[in-house]
């Protein structure tokens, strides 16, 4: 063998060992889950359904008056009757997950049932737009699809046609682990292939998933921008699965990078705020580590679980909101006696990243995933009281010493909601007065620990006059007015 011939193997092993490495240095939830659950997909859950065909196309309906995009993935190893249980009134748009590209080709390896599954004319009757995502994960896949023209041009007239085929309202490009060789390769891989399918398919939205920290600079954001619709970045993996110690996954401060960070540096990279849209977590990870210590060295990687197991945990065991970051955590030993701990985000958290996206007047939220709440109310709830016009438009719901405060439909016919959440525990008095000051009702007066709360409103009985709910708490005051009208 000669020695062109074995440094050609040697450059190559080492190639390939590099790329190995540097794809297991941080590998995102979406990544991560895919692999965890390859296998579960809808192709699988629904082979017992009849085929669906071509779904109508998206029909307007009249929706809830939100002042911002609510986009939510729905993934391919979600439950076959999980999409029955979404909140469609405040969901904007649905990306189904996902299309997995085959590198060799440009072609697809599989696309988990987008062939087959109802939720596409399920969501377009309720006037919510459906989008497909695109997957590839790797600086080798990358590479493999970014400099090959000819491969983009398979993918490009694939996935065209099966939006074509299912009605589909575009794309959302996730594509992790660029290198920073590719960076003029990736803004001209995705200004070709929004051409070619905003050709074929006019009104076509594209958008992408973007990394929460740009590494390398691998992205040219405002390029990027310019030709989608709106990016989506990823607001969490600030912490992962691999990470060193245990950590809040979306930090909104006290960390080196944190969301806060992330939204302004794509803000004060030339993304316009109408562009951008914060994704947001429905999920946690579970460490094993060393004690109970705040962020406690990792004994091994951690493991993802939904905001909802982490609050039946969280039941069990206690949490604590931190106050640094902004996010609750769970400490405990598992029934080996083995430490855990658990950073999640919650009904606590999720108001303090909603008052980013309106006080940075971004284009809306990303959610990851559709599915995990699991049927809990509760978190829509929250994105409609965050994004209400009642909540954007009245200075009196805007937060204040930690808390949110919010009361809809307003004006209120028969019942209204109320929602709050807290940031720790404290006292709190609800009560309802006329427009003199006169007390008509008191509907809360305890001691709360940190959570969101959802209480009902019985207005049956109130006359057809502006009303006053104030808030008070050992963390201050706040008034909301709001109408009845029963007739």
């Amino acid at each position: 063998m000669n020695s062109r011939y074995l440094l050609l193997i040697l450059f190559l092993s080492c190639s390939q060992f590099v790329s190995s490495q540097e794809d297991t240095l941080h590998i995102g939830i979406h990544q991560l889950e895919s692999r965890q659950f390859r296998g579960r997909g809808d192709s699988i859950l629904i082979q017992q359904q009849p085929f669906y065909g071509r779904p109508s196309s998206l029909i307007i309906t009249k929706k809830l008056a939100l002042s911002r995009k609510v986009f939510g993935w729905h993934p391919y190893w979600a439950s076959a009757s999980a999409y029955l249980s979404y909140d469609y009134n405040i969901l904007t748009h649905l990306s189904y997950f996902s299309y997995e590209t085959d590198t060799v080709t440009g072609g697809y390896k599989t696309i988990n049932g987008w062939d087959q599954t109802p939720i596409i004319d399920y969501a377009h009757q309720r006037g919510v737009k459906v989008l497909l995502t695109v997957t590839n994960f790797g600086t080798t896949a990358n590479h493999a699809i970014l400099r090959d023209t000819l491969k983009q041009i398979k993918m490009i007239q694939t996935i065209t046609s099966l939006l074509k085929s299912r009605n589909g309202d575009g794309v959302n490009f996730d594509l992790e682990l660029v290198s920073l060789a590719h960076r003029s390769d990736l803004v001209a891989f995705i200004r070709r292939a929004a051409k070619a399918i905003r050709t074929e398919i006019p009104g076509a939205e594209i958008s992408m998933a973007t990394p929460a920290v740009d590494w390398n600079g691998s992205w040219d954001l405002p390029a990027l921008a310019a030709i989608c619709d709106y990016l989506i970045v990823m607001g969490y993996d600030y912490y992962w699965s691999g990470s060193a110690t245990a950590g809040p996954v979306s930090p909104m401060a006290g960390e080196n990078y944190n969301v806060t960070k992330s939204v302004d540096t794509y803000l004060s990279a030339g993304v316009p705020p109408q562009k951008l849209m914060l994704g947001i977590p429905w999920f946690g990870y579970n460490w094993p580590v060393t004690s109970s210590d705040r962020k406690a060295t990792a004994t091994g990687k951690a493991t993802s679980l939904t905001t909802v197991a982490a609050d039946v945990l969280a039941i069990t065991y206690g949490k604590t909101f931190d106050q640094i970051t902004k996010v609750p955590w769970i400490s405990f030993k598992d029934a080996s006696n083995l430490y855990r701990q658990i950073w999640y985000d919650d009904g606590t958290s999720y108001p303090v990243k909603f008052d980013l996206v309106n006080n940075r007047n971004l284009a809306g939220i990303g959610i990851w995933a559709l599915s995990y709440e699991n049927g809990k109310q509760e978190l829509w709830q929250g994105i409609q009281s965050a994004f209400s016009a009642t909540a954007i438009n009245d200075p009196h719901t805007i937060q204040k010493s930690g808390n949110r405060l919010a009361l809809f439909p307003n004006p209120a016919k028969g019942t209204a909601t109320i929602q709050f959440s807290l940031s720790e525990k404290q006292v709190v008095n609800i009560s309802v007065l006329d427009i003199t000051g006169k007390l008509v009702l008191t509907l809360l007066n305890k001691e709360l620990p940190a959570d969101h709360y959802t209480i009902l409103l019985d207005c049956s009985h109130l006359n057809n006059q502006l009303y006053l709910l104030v808030f008070k708490s050992t963390r201050g005051n706040q008034t909301c007015k709001f109408v009845v009208k029963n007739n």
